[in-house]
């Protein structure tokens, strides 16, 4: 029972920790990360799917009940409209478990599994924003100068943070 509460707390603290991280580093490099080719570091993405592939799948931690949360937290802090990622983070958490029915986890299977993950949440976040009048730049402008770079800042935040956080998973697991 020990075992599963440590591993439940990291979950949560985790989770919490990116959501804060996310928008500290939005707030601390504002030039960089919002100049010509904006980037949205998606570390509380990265999280529930760092979870979901280092988690062990017959552990209950209830993680579309948390994607919902921290989604609605996420929506009423960053973007205030409700519903955009309230919606978009579980559905990131359905299909990273529902691709993961089909292959086994390893290195590169995360990769495109975050790959995937990353693109629905900068579709549908591009979506929901247009649709509530968030944005305004055109779908072409987004994906000539939003997309490619984000997709890349939050690819090599993946590498970097991957092997690390699988042993601090695998720590908390046994």
């Amino acid at each position: 029972m020990l075992k599963k509460s440590r591993h439940y707390l990291l979950f949560i603290i985790g989770l919490f920790i990116s959501f804060y991280l996310e928008g500290a580093l939005m707030h601390a490099f504002p030039y960089l990360l919002a100049g010509k080719f904006p980037m949205v570091p998606y570390l509380t993405v990265t999280w529930l799917i760092y979870t979901i592939l280092f988690s062990d799948r017959k552990q209950n931690i209830h993680i579309y009940w948390w994607a919902f949360g921290i989604g609605l937290l996420y929506d009423s802090y960053y973007i205030g409209v409700l519903g955009i990622y309230t919606i978009i983070f579980p559905i990131v958490v359905l299909v990273t478990k529902l691709i993961l029915e089909y292959i086994d986890e390893n290195i590169y299977s995360s990769i495109m599994i975050y790959l995937i993950d990353i693109i629905i949440v900068l579709v549908l976040g591009y979506t929901g924003g247009r649709m509530s009048h968030l944005v305004y730049f055109s779908g072409i402008h987004f994906f000539a100068y939003a997309f490619g770079p984000t997709l890349l800042l939050n690819l090599v935040i993946f590498l970097l943070l991957y092997f690390p956080i699988s042993l601090l998973f695998d720590k908390y697991r046994k």
